[in-house]
């Protein structure tokens, strides 16, 4: 099989391991790039201590090593890329050491601000006007508190035509206060009232009332038992 055919054939391959070449082979560049200035330092090192024995003990190295690298480079090269590296270590600026704390009581103290602060607002309440006695049209209020059944019987009368001053005794009221009652209910759609009504309390008699719907009870006697009947 041909050169050209095996690589086509294995493409995919051949490229991946080139890649790895190529890693490899900067990586290696790089190692020794590194391994020669380790070698240079190491001789530097040793040129300016004068001892490969004394600098092996202090680094850990075999004198051996020492040497072999004092001698790969040279003295003169040595001593000069010591020359340069002290001089460089010496034109340096130092590093700035930690500012001193100065004594807190030592230090001006800031001017106190007095900070005035919001007082609370205080609402003041008034109290709500109380209202004056409604200015009445028509009735005046009633002081009598009627229930649901002196109202039926007072109903009940006005459609019977009974004598109203007999209901007012009977429920202990006066003719003036059922009259009243009577045109509350009046003025309410519950019952018809009519201008004999309204003249005098005291002509206050039999008068029947037509076309009044109102509950009836079946008797009066349930009711009253001295009403008179028309």
């Amino acid at each position: 099989m041909e050169t050209r055919d095996l690589w086509e054939r294995n493409s995919l391959l051949a490229e991946a391991f080139c890649v790895s070449d190529d890693t490899v082979r900067q990586a290696q560049k790089v190692l020794d790039e590194a391994q020669a200035d380790r070698t240079r330092m190491l001789a530097a090192f040793a040129v300016t201590v004068g001892s490969d024995s004394g600098v092996a003990d202090l680094m850990g190295l075999g004198e051996r090593e020492v040497r072999l690298a004092r001698r790969t480079v040279g003295k003169e090269d040595a001593r000069s890329l010591a020359k340069r590296l002290l001089a460089h270590e010496a034109q340096a600026p130092a590093e700035p050491g930690p500012e001193p704390v100065a004594d807190p009581q030592e230090m001006p103290t800031a001017p106190q601000v007095e900070v005035q602060l919001p007082h609370p607002r205080t609402e003041e309440v008034f109290p709500d006007p109380v209202a004056g006695p409604a200015s009445v049209q028509g009735t005046p209020p009633e002081s009598v508190v009627w229930s649901p059944a002196m109202d039926s019987v007072l109903l009940w009368s006005w459609q019977s035509g009974l004598d109203l001053q007999t209901v007012a005794v009977e429920l202990g009221l006066s003719s003036r206060e059922l009259l009243l009652r009577a045109q509350t209910l009046a003025a309410e759609g519950r019952l018809t009232t009519k201008s004999t009504m309204c003249d005098d309390p005291g002509q206050l008699g039999r008068h029947r009332r037509d076309g009044l719907q109102v509950p009836v009870p079946d008797s009066p006697e349930g009711l009253y038992s001295t009403f008179p009947y028309g």
